[in-house]
């Protein structure tokens, strides 16, 4: 038989193989692969727009830490003074939608992480941060606070590089925040915390 009659015969077999045996069983296997595929991109979109909450939080609280209006000024030019006291109300509504939108979505990105520990880390400060934001603090503590529990969020979850010195000491601060949460309550009743919601349960 001639060389080429038997190449011929060799590649007619495998394709019969390969449409009786490999193509149905990819194909049986395509809905699971592509459910897979769905899973960690929607996981990865929920941790991106927890990522871009968190960075709203820790942007608009720079800004009101840095940018009181004086009273001098308040009495020399009130036109201008109001106009930076709009400002800041601005930074505090995106500190309340940020934190608004945390605890109503936080389902979507809590169970993305596969530790207890990283999930009760994101619920307490979910829960916490929203406490702070709808407390009757003044606008510097709350922007004090907010830093203190999101800055170790930031290096935990989002920072291009994790170091083991890093990670301790961001779980330590987060811990301390939350101390310094409760040194607040005897002197602003309206800062309790409030109660943490039940905790996502996966559906899987």
């Amino acid at each position: 038989m001639p060389s080429w009659t038997s190449d011929i015969l060799l590649a007619a077999i495998t394709t019969l193989f390969i449409g009786l045996f490999v193509n149905p069983r990819i194909e049986a296997r395509k809905p699971r692969i592509e459910a897979k595929s769905n899973r960690k991109r929607l996981a990865h979109e929920a941790r991106a727009e927890f990522g871009k909450r968190v960075l709203t939080i820790l942007s608009a609280c720079g800004r009101l830490q840095g940018s009181d209006v004086p009273r001098s000024l308040a009495e020399s030019r009130p036109a201008l003074a109001a106009r930076l006291e709009a400002e800041r109300q601005r930074w505090v509504d995106q500190l309340d939608e940020a934190t608004r939108y945390l605890v109503d979505n936080m389902e979507w990105f809590y169970l993305t992480y596969a530790t207890d520990r990283a999930r009760a880390m994101v619920g307490n400060f979910v829960v916490h941060g929203r406490a702070v934001v709808i407390s009757e603090r003044t606008i510097e503590t709350k922007a004090e606070r907010l830093t203190a529990l999101t800055a170790p969020i930031h290096t935990l979850f989002f920072a291009s590089r994790w170091h083991v010195a890093a990670i301790g000491g961001s779980f330590t601060e987060f811990e301390q925040a939350l101390a310094a949460l409760d040194e607040d309550l005897s002197d602003d009743p309206g800062a309790a915390p409030v109660p943490a919601p039940a905790a996502p349960q996966s559906t899987t």
